[in-house]
């Protein structure tokens, strides 16, 4: 697949003309500026750096602070699940407010499958070409994407040689199979002998605290350490007092924004552990909310 077709497949997928050569431009080194994505891209400068920021409310790229922000792609997989996922929600309500196009509107969500596969494939060997290029130095990863948070979790996870510690607490900016996904992933890495502490933060609405005790339930019967708290910081994990990945809503938006960090810091880390063995002993047996 060309460049050319690739802008185009990337602007079927719901990207500007601008967002679709940004993102392009990102697959040339690990990390770039605004000017440098402006200049391969052959775009303004004002206008790469909005269509940036667009990218990464999609999920389609990281930034990295320092002196000069940098950028760079996100995984492309992140790309095929959610462009998938509008194709789905697309094709449904089609197929309810025209049954009688049925077919023809199949055969368009086949196609379009088709071509983001196609996509995809030609972008994955350009990610991880890319991701060989990142400086050591460059240890801060920002995400701002719900989905994008939820599967940079998910590969952090198998990772771990020891030990994951975990705070929890609602709201959730993912569904909850995701969440269950999470759950049945933590109960592989716990097979394997590794560690896993969790303090929840207790869930006010009576349903949701049922949900959550039976994932502490599904948990803990799987091998997990668990307790919980009326009220937490903070959502985080600390890998192997290594990596340190932490979420912060928005204190602004009337709506439930998050931003997530992962900090790659082993002064960091160690310090947030002792935070949250400090947390870990003023915590209650989790039992406490069949109450």
């Amino acid at each position: 697949m060309n460049t050319p077709l690739i802008l185009e497949t990337l602007k079927n997928t719901g990207l500007n003309t601008y967002e679709a050569k940004c993102y392009i431009a990102l697959f040339e080194r690990g990390t770039l500026t605004v000017p440098e994505v402006s200049k391969l891209a052959g775009i303004p400068r004002p206008n790469a750096y909005e269509a940036l920021e667009n990218l990464m409310s999609k999920g389609m790229c990281v930034a990295r602070p320092g002196n000069t922000k940098k950028y760079g792609p996100s995984d492309p997989a992140v790309l095929r699940e959610k462009a998938l996922l509008e194709v789905s929600k697309g094709t449904e309500i089609e197929l309810a407010n025209l049954k009688k196009k049925e077919k023809e509107i199949l055969e368009k969500a086949s196609a379009a499958k088709e071509n983001i596969d196609s996509l995809i494939s030609e972008l994955e060997p350009r990610y991880e070409k890319s991701a060989l290029q990142v400086s050591p130095l460059e240890y801060i990863e920002i995400i701002k994407d719900p989905y994008q948070i939820h599967k940079r979790f998910m590969q952090l996870v198998p990772e771990a040689k020891e030990e994951i510690l975990v705070f929890t607490k609602p709201p959730y900016s993912v569904p909850q199979e995701k969440l269950k996904e999470q759950v049945d992933q933590q109960t592989q890495i716990l097979k394997r002998g590794i560690r896993l502490k969790s303090i929840y933060e207790v869930a006010k609405d009576e349903d949701e605290k049922r949900w959550q005790l039976e994932m502490i339930n599904r948990a803990t019967a799987a091998g997990e350490e668990a307790r919980v708290m009326q009220e937490l910081p903070l959502k985080m994990a600390i890998f192997d007092s290594r990596i340190v990945m932490f979420t912060l809503e928005d204190p602004v938006s009337n709506h439930t924004s998050v931003t997530a960090q992962v900090i790659e810091h082993r002064a960091l880390a160690q310090s947030l552990r002792m935070l949250f063995e400090q947390l870990w002993q003023e915590a209650q047996d989790y039992h406490v909310l069949k109450d």
